[in-house]
C-alpha cells in the first residue's frame, strides 16, 4: 500500500536513507529534518505488512524557467531486499499521476553518476536525460 509518511515512519524510513547513502546519519538530527519535510513535502511511503520497504519524497514548487508548476523527485529508494518486485515501479507511477493531478507540467529528478541500475529504471519509465548538476562541497 503506497501512502503519505507520518511521524510514525520516521525510523524506518530513516533505516532506507542510510542504506542509499552508504552511511549512518545522525537519527536525532534526521527526524527533526523528517518533520520539517512531512509539512513541506509529499513523502509516500510503500507499506507491506507494517514494514516500510520504499519511500519516495516528491517536492512540487512553481519554476520560473518552466512558468508553471513542477514536481522533483528529491529522494527515491526501495529496500534492497525488495528490489525487483515492482514496488519502485509502483512508487514511480503513483508520484506520477500525483504531479500530473496537482498540475505539475514536467517530473525532474537527479540521481547519482553511480546508479546505473537506477538510470535504466528511469528510462525504462520514459524519462531522458536533458541536464547535468553540478555540486559544490560548503563544509571542509
Amino acid at each position: 500500500m503506497i501512502r503519505k509518511m507520518n511521524s510514525s515512519d520516521f525510523e524506518k524510513v530513516y533505516k532506507l536513507v542510510c542504506d542509499l547513502e552508504e552511511t549512518c546519519f545522525d537519527l536525532d538530527k534526521m527526524k527533526m529534518i523528517m518533520n520539517e519535510l512531512i509539512h513541506s513535502h509529499d513523502i509516500f511511503v510503500f507499506e507491506d505488512n507494517d514494514d516500510i520497504i520504499g519511500y519516495l519524497d516528491l517536492k512540487i514548487e512553481y519554476q520560473m524557467h518552466h512558468c508553471d508548476k513542477v514536481a522533483e523527485v528529491i529522494e527515491f529508494c526501495v529496500d534492497p531486499k525488495h528490489r525487483s518486485q515492482h514496488i519502485g515501479a509502483k512508487l514511480f507511477e503513483y508520484a506520477k499521476t500525483y504531479a500530473k493531478d496537482n498540475g505539475c507540467v514536467v517530473l525532474d529528478l537527479t540521481t547519482n553518476q553511480k546508479r546505473h541500475r537506477a538510470h535504466k529504471f528511469y528510462e525504462n519509465h520514459g524519462m531522458d536525460q536533458t541536464h547535468y548538476k553540478y555540486t559544490l562541497n560548503l563544509i571542509d
